[in-house]
This record gives C-alpha cells, sequence and structure tokens, in this order.
C-alpha cells in the first residue's frame, strides 16, 4: 500500500475514533496542525494571526466532525478549505485585503504561461501584477496555488473537491484570461 492511501485510510480510522470522542480528534490535530499553520502563515504574514487562525479552524473542524463526509478527498482538503475560510473571514474583519509574498521566479515562470515574450521587464512584470489583482478572490487563488506555492494539480484538486481535470481546466481558462487582458493592454 502507497503512503497515500496509507494515510487515507488512518485519517479515516482517526475520523471515526474522533466522531465517537472528541478527545480522539488530537489524533488529526497532531497530524495536520504544521501544515494548517504554515498554509495560513502564508496568507496573512504573522505568526500571531496565523496561530490564531489556526487554532479557530482546528477547533471548527472538530466542531464539525459529525457533519464530515467521506467522498474520497483527503481529509487534509477538507481542513485546508475551512482554513482557507478562516483567512478571508479574518481579512473581511480586519478590511484588508490578502497578500501573498511572490518571488522574481514565480511570476517568472507565470509571465511564461501568458507567453510575455520579455519576462525580465521590471515594467510587464508589475503590470502582470496589476492584472492579476483585477482577478476573482477564486481565480487569483488558483493562480497563487499553482505558481506561488507550487501545489500539484492534485493538491488543487483536493483543495477544492473537484478532478484533477477539472482543476487543470479551471487553470488554464484563468490564464487564458489573462492572456486576454494582457494582449488588450498591449496592443
Amino acid at each position: 500500500m502507497d503512503k497515500t492511501k496509507q494515510s487515507y485510510q488512518q485519517d479515516l480510522l482517526f475520523i471515526a475514533k474522533a466522531k465517537n470522542d472528541k478527545n480522539q480528534f488530537s489524533l488529526l490535530y497532531n497530524k495536520y496542525w504544521e501544515q494548517i499553520f504554515y498554509f495560513i502563515f502564508k496568507k496573512v504574514h504573522s505568526m500571531d494571526d496565523a496561530g490564531d487562525i489556526c487554532q479557530t479552524a482546528m477547533l471548527k473542524a472538530m466542531m464539525n466532525l459529525p457533519k464530515y463526509e467521506d467522498r474520497g478527498f483527503p481529509f487534509s482538503a477538507w481542513l485546508y478549505r475551512i482554513a482557507s475560510n478562516e483567512v478571508n473571514l479574518h481579512f473581511r474583519k480586519q478590511k484588508k485585503n490578502g497578500f501573498v509574498e511572490i518571488k522574481e521566479t514565480h511570476i517568472i515562470n507565470l509571465m511564461g504561461e501568458v507567453e510575455i515574450v520579455n519576462t525580465e521587464s521590471i515594467g510587464n512584470q508589475e503590470q502582470l501584477l496589476l492584472i492579476l489583482e483585477k482577478l476573482k478572490p477564486n481565480e487569483s487563488e488558483i493562480i497563487e496555488m499553482r505558481f506561488f506555492f507550487k501545489y500539484s494539480f492534485k493538491e488543487i484538486a483536493d483543495f477544492y473537491k473537484i478532478s484533477e481535470a477539472n482543476a487543470k481546466m479551471r487553470l488554464y481558462r484563468i490564464i487564458d484570461k489573462l492572456k486576454t487582458k494582457w494582449s488588450t493592454t498591449n496592443d
């Protein structure tokens, strides 16, 4: 049995235990807290806020565990969804927008996908960032996951509870949208 399937089976066992006894949620908490924390931290860039948001997300997961249904996706996808919702709620309460640290190599990779020829041009990089800011939140989230956080299509699919093919299709539609906006801006 491969590690992914083994982890999935272990999660199902932990979930069953935690549904019967909330104290058993600690098995899931200990397994996933660190990766959920870093997912949140990459979005909020504050250790304190990330810790608070992670704690709230894990508490909500524990409280809503009886409603959790196994649909063939990793349990972590459900946790990421809760964490993402909590981050969005945090920013709404703060009346702030989320931000993502973008490394130059990440933006250059995205520029290649959008077929921008002069990737070394700071002006072109800034212009693409302005176009990215105008995307819908769910569109920019997929771009962030793929190009800035380096998620695989499987991880994106698990996060959204969709097939890998659907995750690819969504991403490439967004890239086509970026290409269109780029070409209309630069004509």
